[in-house]
């Protein structure tokens, strides 16, 4: 089969590799339809986080091909959906929803094989794929749904680690699909405004297409002032941080209002510990943490298929699986921004 290779930063590639086989009896294998390149693969490509070469990627859709013997809810054909993450889905912390906290968890294309990939072999099925109600996934569709497997239930996450609810107002730092999806998920939760700071024009107009305020900032510069500006002279009760950077980390604990909530679901790269008078004089609450996909992703997949859910709007070019190192460019030069690979 053929799977997307990360060689070293800067250069991915198409290879052949092996098919994957049922190796253990919760196993299934999958034939991968669509897959997706998130934003995190960029820090792979980039070389800021360490990666062996390997295979790559997290998001997938497709279809299931072969069941272990001890598989009980999937059947060959079933069409699938993954979240960025597998898990045993027995542990404590899976059954509070926790999946991340799982002893037994792993990321594809990390601690398992990539899933920009042809196939998968995927460990604990029952507890990690869910069935989606459509026999054929066409890219239209697809367009829907992979952003649900990372990006869309991460912003989510990012709203209810902030406890965004009915009347909040609410900023959202960052304007990459985790930050637009958060906005997005804000006025999902009740919020009565969100405005989403970024630096790029054409991502702002996502947001904006989206029904999300925005206000461009540099991110270099304090957005507090412009924020009360724009805000009538207050400052918001939720922030979600969508970047992980120390810059936008600064941000959001400078812009919420005080006894607000910074809720954080940008990986942190290079932040800094945060002193404990910078939140306790002003009573802030900060929450963060590794999105619970598999959690949401029922709720999100019903949202989709009963028209209350369209992402799509995040994902702005398609390409071939053979075209994955154009689409890894377009989107690490911000042309783009976020593709999908049909592996067909």
């Amino acid at each position: 089969m053929r799977a997307v290779w990360f060689a070293e930063p800067g250069r991915i590639e198409t290879r052949e590799v092996p098919d994957p086989q049922v190796v253990d009896p919760t196993d299934v294998v999958v034939d991968i339809l669509f897959t997706g390149i998130c934003g995190s693969d960029l820090w792979t490509y980039r070389g800021l986080v360490p990666h062996g070469e390997g295979g790559i990627g997290h998001e997938f859709i497709g279809r299931v091909r072969q069941v272990g013997r001890d598989v009980g809810t999937l059947r060959p054909g079933d069409t699938v959906i993954a979240p960025f993450l597998f898990s045993d889905g027995e542990c404590e912390e899976c059954r509070r929803g926790l999946q991340p906290l799982c002893a037994s968890s792993g990321i594809w294309g990390k601690d398992w094989d990539g899933a920009q990939a042809q196939a998968i072999r995927v460990p604990h099925a029952d507890a990690t794929l869910v069935a989606l109600p459509w026999e054929d996934i066409d890219t239209d569709l697809a367009r829907r749904l992979i952003p649900l497997c990372d990006v869309f239930a991460t912003g989510t996450h990012g709203a209810a680690l902030a406890g965004v609810g009915s009347g909040d107002t609410v900023v959202v730092v960052g304007d990459g699909a985790v930050g637009i999806s958060a906005a997005m998920a804000a006025a999902r939760a009740g919020a009565a405004r969100v405005l989403l700071l970024g630096d790029r024009p054409d991502r702002l107009k996502v947001a904006e297409g989206a029904g999300a305020e925005t206000l461009r900032v540099s991110r270099d510069e304090s957005p507090v002032e412009a924020v009360r500006d724009l805000l009538g002279g207050r400052l918001p009760d939720r922030v979600i941080e969508c970047v992980g950077m120390q810059g936008a980390f600064d941000a959001a604990l400078d812009v919420v209002r005080p006894a607000g909530t910074v809720g954080f679901v940008g990986v942190p790269h290079g932040v800094g510990p945060i002193p404990p008078a910078r939140i306790f004089g002003r009573q802030i609450r900060v929450a963060g943490g590794v999105a619970p996909a598999r959690h949401y992703l029922p709720g999100l997949i019903d949202d989709v298929v009963n028209g209350r859910l369209d992402p799509s709007p995040l994902v702005d070019r398609v390409y071939g699986l053979d075209e994955a190192a154009a689409g890894y460019a377009a989107m690490d030069d911000g042309s783009i921004l976020k593709a999908v690979l049909r592996t067909s």
